[in-house]
């Protein structure tokens, strides 16, 4: 199991905007496709003949080889120029990650359970997105039947880091912390309502309470017209808790001139 290294940044990142290091680029799209095709799939060993056809399905296997050759020295260029020798292995016939070199390096290798996560880590993990974000291989059928599989599984890895790192913000009182990780975790994953309802409590305890009202009109507007339902009970019940106790405070700072609204005046509020 991998582990946060300190307050450290993961130096390949491939969840959202993909990059090597502070600066590094690959000169082909299909670098980023093999190179998270490699990542997930360590340990194995992969035949360099079938990964030209993965990659190269219309060509004939030369012409493949070829181009898989040119795609592995850019890859290995830069992998060696951001993290050494003996991360990315390659002979005539195979190509692989070493697991041992690798671990770690990866953004996707930074999302087990952990404790203390620093700042500059909590920073990435607040920007990271789907795996090879805007990346797409038109007519390569097998990695493109790969690919939903292991996007699915590196989101609810993420999703759930973002979770631990949120709670852990939010027990030590790191309300600004804690709600642009919630933020992130509901922008992945917009129809988790105990996420909504994780985030609206957030705002009210950082003393926004229209800005938790925002979030379940958001809501369920997007739920009614996207998926023609309703918020859950819960979610409904906490927006009439958020905006009873608003109209409450309010009505102290007005010295108890101000009449509390009836219950159904609230729901009306909460839809505006």
């Amino acid at each position: 199991m991998s582990a946060w290294p300190g307050d450290a940044q993961p130096l390949i990142r491939l969840l959202g905007q993909c990059r090597i290091g502070d600066a590094g680029r690959l000169a082909y799209r299909k670098g980023w496709a093999l190179l998270a095709y490699l990542a997930i799939e360590r340990p194995r060993i992969h035949r360099r003949s079938r990964i030209a056809a993965m990659l190269w399905p219309d060509l004939e296997q030369g012409a493949a080889l070829t181009n898989l050759r040119q795609v592995l020295a850019d890859l290995n260029r830069v992998i060696v120029a951001a993290a050494g020798e003996g991360v990315l292995l390659i002979d005539r016939e195979n190509v692989h990650l070493c697991p041992e070199a690798s671990q770690g390096l990866f953004d996707i290798d930074l999302l087990e359970p952990v404790q203390g996560i620093g700042n500059r880590a909590r920073e990435w993990l607040e920007d990271a997105g789907e795996l090879l974000e805007g990346v797409a291989l038109e007519h390569c059928d097998e990695f493109c039947e790969w690919l939903p599989g292991a996007r699915a599984w590196a989101l609810q890895r993420l999703l759930k880091a973002l979770e631990r790192a949120r709670e852990d913000a939010a027990a030590c009182q790191d309300l600004d912390v804690a709600v642009n990780l919630c933020r992130r975790h509901v922008m992945l994953d917009p129809w988790n309502e105990s996420q909504q309802r994780s985030l609206m409590r957030l705002y009210a305890q950082r003393g926004e309470p229209d800005m938790a009202l925002h979030c379940y009109r958001t809501l369920a507007r997007g739920l009614e017209q996207e998926l023609a339902v309703k918020p859950q009970t819960a979610t409904h019940t906490l927006a009439m808790e958020i905006a009873q106790r608003h109209a409450h405070a309010a009505a102290l700072r007005g010295y108890g001139r101000t009449r509390l609204p009836h219950p159904a005046s609230l729901g009306k509020a909460m839809r505006a």
